[in-house]
């Protein structure tokens, strides 16, 4: 099977990029063209030999280039980049669905082997459903870093795509085959002569749209399918279908929603990004209601219906007399399409607020479940499933308003706001404690600053979404950098001045805020337990938390934690964080769900979500997970319906893998206790060598600034958030995506491996002979750290010393350049060196082959933007930069923001 795919997708791309050569040629001439073929042909020659002879002259043609020659350049590289992309993804659809075509097959992490291996371990039917009945799993879309693609580019890339599927079609008529090709020319044509760099900074509602296009293109279409494919398989392998099952799958947003370090998002803004939801979700039941009129003609004539629909119909008639008098033009016995018309025009009403309309997303429910009882009960099994329960679904997920929005800030900028409104300097729990318990009296200053003014306007915009239209639109606040019990108060307090918060008698009686602190720093982490333990130990704070279904939502920070303290010691800090959070939280006896701040590349301490949760067995306690979905793999998994559908049950599958099975078998695990002893020894170790390369090494802050495009990214216009928190220089300030950006770039990637090498070394040393087996016996038996291990390698295969060193020449200080360039060589060494001892590998990832391959086929195009980009790099850093024509001045600004797209593509990652 593997071997036949490869094929395809070797031909595939071929194809692709034949056609992409065919129109470059028509498009600019054959001497251009030839110049791409030089460059290209010396890319893979280097890769091949690492000759210096050909390096010098790759670099010589890329000087030679002028500006507009360069900027085509990098945009035939980056289209490219983008065709193996499609490639690439239809290669993974054809794999999945070989599986899907033979029920035989098992494919890993698919829902049918899930639930045949949980039959083979003995899991009972019982125990099943009641984990299915309560188990909650939330991915929440989020735009930073957003996804480098136009919307625009994304529909021409959407074409190429599903014109590509269509080729695979056995009965294709050689005309049919003719027309696909020209129609797949033609979009690369517009798509050649179509603008890559957005000509102006993107704003936080094209980021909506943005992400708008993968709920539309798959998600809606996909969750319904993928809640009736567990119900198949539980029948398959359980021999009874529930009568009844909760949705268990839903999607939030932080697109419109999430304002820390980003002054773009406004209460109008969020307005805005909730009215578009809503717009977006009434028009997809409209099409939905639409579709099933043209359907259901089933006609009394020949079948009776349910005197309920005959009265529901009475009533519609009654409110709506000329949609009736229409209506009873057309066939009077078809009373479903009647139903549905009137329907239709009910949610017509309802984007316009107009009555009648829906009051809510159960009255619409209830018109839908009353066709499919009647159906049931008058012969129309068939017609009552199908498209029927598929809108049930879609209703019981995305209720009127698709995506649960979370709200989220600083944690100084709402203490500040609590200062302020009291005019005091300093805030402590004893102050707040007495503040909440008393009667609301506070008159607010007659001026607030910016920061106090928006804080409050977010809370009052809160309850005005949750009054007016629905409470599920918004109901958390993520409070960001939460160091300590105070910050969470602190919010509590603010909640409750603003009614989303009620008490009685020094409890709370009602709250529709879910209050969530998000750890971030390698300090907040190690004691987060202890802050989420005394605030259980508060009365009016376990009030709340009661309150709330006795339910709390801890947010844990991935690339934050990654940036401060490295990659292994960032995952080990998580991993104990939610084990001392799941323990915590059962012995208050509350019902945990972590949010996990991770979703995105390794690189910035994500990874595959399923293969993390499977690693780290509290990372859905009792069920309950919640997700960020980053922008920049958005696209990789939700651009095509068949992988989405796939990356959603391997999600599903980890989750009830591991609380059915996983725990009881680590619980029975005498090694686990020292396996964790001494990762921690190894997470300390590590912790502590990349801090000194940080803080430690005089000058690495100059080093980053210099070696890396951190400036250009500053003025990408990819994304609507600052790069930074403030204009402050500092490490601290420098927001975790730009600081993983620029390594990726510089293709250094540090903040992925620097430190595992040498704490690998060190507990190696330091145990003596029975260490490298020690560290061998864990790779091989705790799922944990070999995904520790694997992860580091994909970093690692990505990492290029000798590209990253022609970065390091842009550093002027050449001590400077030498000492850190030469820190992150030997590091580099060492952690290539002892991952291959550890995992018994000849080279980087031989546990990933197709991975493996894809890394190799992909670099040597990758180069060519690394040297476009630092030829550039070197121009604009020129004291006499300024002093060039204008024009040629945006030329240079636009080649290099085309070279950062097309190396976040070719690298799959954009931090």
């Amino acid at each position: 099977m593997t071997q036949n795919t490869n094929v395809q997708l070797k031909k595939d791309i071929r194809f692709l990029t034949t056609l992409l050569g065919d129109v470059i040629r028509e498009q600019e001439g054959e001497e251009f063209f030839l110049k791409i073929e030089q460059i290209r042909k010396f890319a893979r020659e280097i890769r091949e030999k690492k000759n210096p002879e050909l390096i010098d002259q790759q670099k010589k043609i890329i000087q030679s280039l002028r500006i507009e020659e360069a900027y085509k350049i990098a945009r035939a590289f980056t289209i490219y980049f983008q065709l193996v992309n499609i490639a690439e993804e239809r290669q993974r659809v054809r794999r999945i669905r070989e599986y899907e075509k033979d029920p035989s097959l098992l494919q890993d992490m698919s829902l049918r082997k899930l639930f045949h291996d949980l039959r083979e371990k003995k899991v009972t039917r019982e125990d099943m459903l009641e984990f299915l009945s309560h188990m909650e799993i939330e991915l929440v879309l989020t735009a930073h870093p957003t996804e480098a693609k136009r919307r625009t580019v994304l529909d021409h890339l959407l074409r190429i795509s599903l014109n590509l599927a269509s080729q695979e079609k056995e009965d294709l008529t050689s005309l049919e085959q003719e027309t696909l090709v020209k129609q797949t020319k033609t979009t690369l044509e517009i798509l050649w002569q179509t603008s890559e760099i957005r000509q102006r900074k993107v704003e936080v509602l094209d980021e909506v749209d943005q992400t708008l296009f993968y709920f539309q293109r798959t998600i809606m279409r996909v969750v319904p399918e993928l809640h009736e494919k567990v119900l198949k398989e539980y029948h398959h392998f359980y021999g009874l279908r529930p009568l009844k099952l909760e949705p268990f799958v839903y999607f939030g947003s932080w697109v419109g929603s999430d304002r820390d370090g980003n002054p773009n998002v406004t209460c109008d803004v969020t307005r805005q990004a909730v009215s578009i939801h809503q717009h977006v979700i009434f028009k997809m039941y409209q099409t939905s209601v639409e579709n099933l009129m043209l359907v259901f003609s089933q006609s009394l004539s020949f079948v009776k219906v349910s005197q309920k629909l005959l009265k529901s119909l009475k009533q519609d008639s009654m409110q709506m007399p000329k949609l009736a008098k229409d209506l009873d033009r057309f066939e009077t016995n078809e009373v479903y399409r009647k139903k549905l018309s009137f329907m239709y025009q009910k949610l017509f009403n309802s984007i316009r607020r107009v009555k009648p309309c829906y009051a809510s997303e159960q009255e619409f429910l209830n018109d839908i479940l009353l066709i499919k009882e009647s159906l049931e009960k008058n012969k129309g099994r068939l017609a009552g499933s199908g498209g029927l329960d598929h809108l049930i679904w879609q209703v019981r997920t995305f209720g009127f308003y698709l995506a649960r929005m979370d709200f989220r800030d600083h944690s100084k900028k709402i203490k500040s706001t609590v200062l302020e409104l009291f005019g005091c300097e300093y805030l402590d729990e004893t102050f707040l404690l007495n503040k909440i318990s008393k009667p609301l009296s506070l008159k607010r200053p007659a001026v607030l600053s910016a920061g106090s003014k928006d804080i409050l306007e977010q809370l009052a915009i809160i309850r005005e979404i949750q009054e007016e239209q629905n409470q599920h639109i918004v109901e958390d606040y993520i409070i960001s950098m939460t160091e300590s019990p105070v910050d969470v108060l602190a919010l509590f307090y603010l909640a409750r001045t603003a009614g989303l918060i009620k008490l009685e008698k020094g409890k709370v009686k009602h709250a529709t805020l879910g209050i969530v602190p998000l750890f971030e720093s390698i300090g907040a982490l190690e004691k987060c337990h202890e802050v989420m333990e005394h605030l259980f130990s508060l009365p009016v704070y376990r009030s709340y938390v009661q309150s709330r279904g006795n339910f709390q939502q801890v947010m844990l920070g991935y690339s934050d934690s990654s940036k401060d303290g490295g990659y292994l010691a960032a995952n080990w800090k998580l991993y104990s964080a939610q084990k001392k959070l799941a323990e915590t939280a059962d012995r208050h006896g509350i019902k945990l769900q972590i949010f996990h701040g991770k979703g995105g590349t390794i690189d910035r301490g994500g990874g595959e979500s399923h293969k993390a949760i499977l690693a780290q067995p509290f990372a859905a306690a009792g069920g309950h997970i919640k997700i960020t979905e980053q922008g920049e793999v958005i696209a990789q998994k939700y651009s095509n319906a068949v992988i989405a559908e796939r990356n959603l049950e391997q999600l599903i599958s980890a989750v009830l893998w591991t609380n059915l099975v996983s725990k009881k078998e680590i619980k029975a695990n005498k090694n686990i206790p020292d396996w964790e002893e001494r990762v921690n020894f190894l997470a300390e170790h590590s912790f502590r060598c990349y801090r000194d390369l940080i803080f430690k090494t005089e000058g690495f802050l100059d080093f980053f600034h210099e070696a890396t495009p951190i400036q250009i990214l500053e003025f990408a216009r990819i994304g609507s958030r600052p790069s930074r928190r403030d204009e402050k220089k500092a490490f601290e300030d420098l927001r975790a995506i730009s600081w993983v950006f620029s390594w990726i770039q510089s293709r250094y990637i540090v903040s992925a491996w620097f430190g595992i090498g040498g704490s690998l070394e060190y507990y190696i040393k330091e145990r003596g002979a029975s260490g490298l087996e020690e560290l061998r016996e864990m790779y091989n038996e705790w799922p944990f750290f070999r995904s520790l291990i694997n992860n580091a390698q994909i970093s690692l295969a990505k990492t290029d010393l000798y590209i990253a060193e022609q970065y390091g020449a842009l550093v002027k200080d050449e001590t400077l350049r030498n000492r850190v360039h030469g820190l992150i060589s030997e590091e580099y060494k060492r952690t290539v060196e002892k991952v291959l001892e550890i995992s018994g590998q000849k080279e980087l990832l031989d546990f990933h082959p197709v991975l493996k391959e894809s890394i190799r086929a992909r670099n040597p195009y990758v180069d060519p933007l690394n040297y476009i980009q630092l030829r550039f790099l070197e121009e604009v850093r020129r004291d006499n930069f300024h002093t060039v024509q204008k024009t040629h001045q945006r030329l240079v600004y636009e080649t290099l923001l085309l070279t950062v797209n097309g190396i976040a593509f070719g690298m799959k990652s954009t931090g």
